[in-house]
């Protein structure tokens, strides 16, 4: 009888999925606190870990995207034996290098998500596509000017691979396929919206003959609209931005963004969970890069019913 017993239990225990393992430990780490960004990356995470159950989940990042120390500290505290996968959407694709290695070599699988990781440390990737999106970002502005004008390039930190990406398929276009557009400027405001905005009055002040602009991420549109009100330039230039949060759409409709590049945040949470719990049960995904495409959202399709559910976390 006892034989019998046992066998059935055993049978019940593995013919009953993800629901029967042993609970799995998983630290997210993402860049900040500040953007909408993360919610939608958010509700993509809850929604896998419902899914597959027994995940206990710590969600802790630093307060703005530009504080890689703090990023830092926080990896190094969940360094530890009892984590089985650390997701981090890294600030600074280099500095985050010796401290994503040392977590590896301690045994805890990691995954990169919304931003490239230099190394091979990670079993996996997930991101946005950012050079396509800077090239989406391109084409659509450089209709606006009618491939013709002056551009100002409005990035958020140096070394944030996700942001620079994108910047850099927005130049390489323009080089490429624009030859009477001009890039006037391309700098970086800083990693909160406050920073972003204070950043962008500094360079409107400087008097530059701008027709156009380009900010490469939520904060850095914000940012920059910000200070385009606070001089009364709101609406006056062809302006495309990214990400999604309900200032940046109302801008939208009001004709003060022409357009925002969007990602599919919550889907790269969802596979970032995904790729956690294949890499801690020994079966990584065998794609180690997985890039989602973005969407151009312009006043003509934000109506859409397969978009709408991008925009609002």
């Amino acid at each position: 009888m006892h034989k019998a017993l046992l066998l059935i239990l055993l049978c019940f225990t593995f013919s009953s999925g993800y629901g029967t393992e042993r609970e799995l430990n998983i630290v997210f780490i993402p860049k900040s606190s500040d953007q909408d960004f993360w919610l939608f990356m958010r509700n993509g995470v809850d929604k896998a870990i419902d899914e597959i159950g027994n995940i206990s989940l710590t969600w802790r990042g630093p307060r703005y995207n530009d504080d890689t120390d703090a990023q830092i500290r926080i990896l190094e505290t969940y360094t530890r034996p009892e984590v089985d996968v650390i997701i981090i959407a890294a600030t600074d694709q280099a500095r985050l290098v010796a401290p994503v290695k040392k977590a590896a070599e301690a045994g805890i699988a990691i995954v990169a998500v919304d931003s490239a990781l230099l190394g091979n440390y990670q079993q996996n990737s997930i991101m946005t596509d950012n050079y396509t999106a800077g090239i989406l970002a391109a084409r659509h502005l450089s209709g606006l000017l009618q491939a013709q004008g002056n551009v100002v390039v409005f990035r958020t930190v140096a070394a944030s691979a996700s942001t620079d990406q994108r910047a850099e398929g927005f130049l390489d276009y323009i080089k490429e396929n624009v030859p009477n557009i001009k890039i006037i400027a391309d700098e970086y405001g800083g990693g909160s919206r406050g920073k972003s905005m204070h950043s962008a009055i500094t360079l409107l002040d400087r008097g530059l003959k701008i027709d156009a602009i380009f900010a490469v991420n939520e904060s850095s549109s914000y940012g920059m609209l910000r200070a385009l009100r606070n001089k009364n330039l709101a609406g006056k230039y062809p302006f495309v931005g990214f990400d999604s949060t309900k200032f940046l759409l109302q801008a939208l409709k009001d004709g003060e963004i022409n357009a925002l590049v969007i990602q599919d945040a919550a889907r790269m949470g969802y596979l970032s969970i995904k790729a956690a719990v294949a890499a801690a049960r020994g079966t990584p995904l065998k794609e180690s890069n997985i890039f989602i495409d973005a969407i151009m959202l312009t006043r003509e399709n934000m109506n859409n019913p397969d978009i709408q559910a991008l925009l609002v976390p």
